[in-house]
């Protein structure tokens, strides 16, 4: 197939169909009641029954313009006849021409409510007005009055528009967390100290120490001082370094006396 021929089939077959939204199937859930001014709109096609809260456009609109809202926010399908001054069918239900009493004596059954309970209209629905907060129902039966025709049931506008639920209370973020978990939280991992490489603090007697009867000078004990390993648990190089250069002056002074007293002249025997 082209695609010009399709393209002028889709026109003209959109051109000759009804204009009807999907209709409501089952029983249509009760919407939040708006902020603004909103009507309920009750059908009975005698196989469901259809609750609708429609939110208005205006302070007050038509009995007809009702339904068109109903149909663009709740997809209500109708149709309307006699130049859009009565109804033929509502929710796929009654006559498929604009002859809205071709299906005589059934036809669609026009009822309002005030408050004090349901009235049948003898007045066309183009030419009513529904303001905020009214009920309108549509019966499908037969009759031509409210005493023959099918009565809407028991209902008010609060029954279909429900009130909306408060939103629930988000949980406060200041409550205390539960015992010990602030701790195990904030405590940090224990960790292994390292060995120390500082050297460690001396005190006055700290300092290294000649062997008793000998005398270590201050040279040597800055030298055994810089040698000492850092951390050591016994004595250092430097320690025994200086022990034996003191042995060795000790015993070089030994020598030297020992050598002037063999001297000739010195006396002695």
């Amino acid at each position: 197939m082209h695609p010009r021929p399709v393209a002028v089939a889709l026109l003209v077959g959109a051109v000759i169909t009804p204009v009807t939204l999907p209709a409501v199937t089952g029983a249509a859930p009760a919407c939040a009641a708006a902020t603004g001014p909103h009507a309920a709109l009750v059908i009975e096609t005698g196989d469901r029954d259809l609750r609708l809260c429609v939110a208005l456009d205006a302070s007050s609109v038509s009995g007809t313009h009702l339904i068109e809202l109903a149909g663009e926010q709740q997809h209500l399908a109708y149709a309307f006849g006699s130049g859009g001054q009565a109804v033929c069918r509502l929710a796929g239900t009654g006559p498929q021409g604009d002859d809205c009493f071709a299906d005589y004596p059934d036809f669609w059954g026009y009822w309002r409510n005030d408050g004090g309970g349901w009235t049948w209209s003898s007045t066309g629905a183009a030419s009513t007005s529904v303001d905020d907060g009214d009920l309108e129902a549509w019966v499908w039966g037969s009759g031509d009055t409210g005493s023959t025709h099918g009565r809407p049931p028991a209902l008010t506008t609060a029954d279909v528009c429900t009130a909306p639920s408060p939103a629930p209370t988000a949980p406060s973020s200041s409550a205390a967390p539960p015992t010990g978990a602030s701790d195990a939280g904030t405590t940090s991992p224990t960790t292994t100290a390292s060995p120390s490489h500082a050297r460690p603090s001396r005190g006055p007697s700290d300092g290294p120490t000649s062997p008793a009867g000998s005398t270590a000078s201050p040279t040597l004990l800055a030298a055994a001082e810089q040698g000492a390993p850092p951390g050591g648990g016994g004595p250092g190089a430097g320690l025994f370094l200086a022990l034996a250069f003191g042995a060795a002056l000790a015993a070089g002074g030994w020598l030297r006396l020992r050598a002037t007293r063999h001297r000739p002249g010195m006396g002695g025997s």
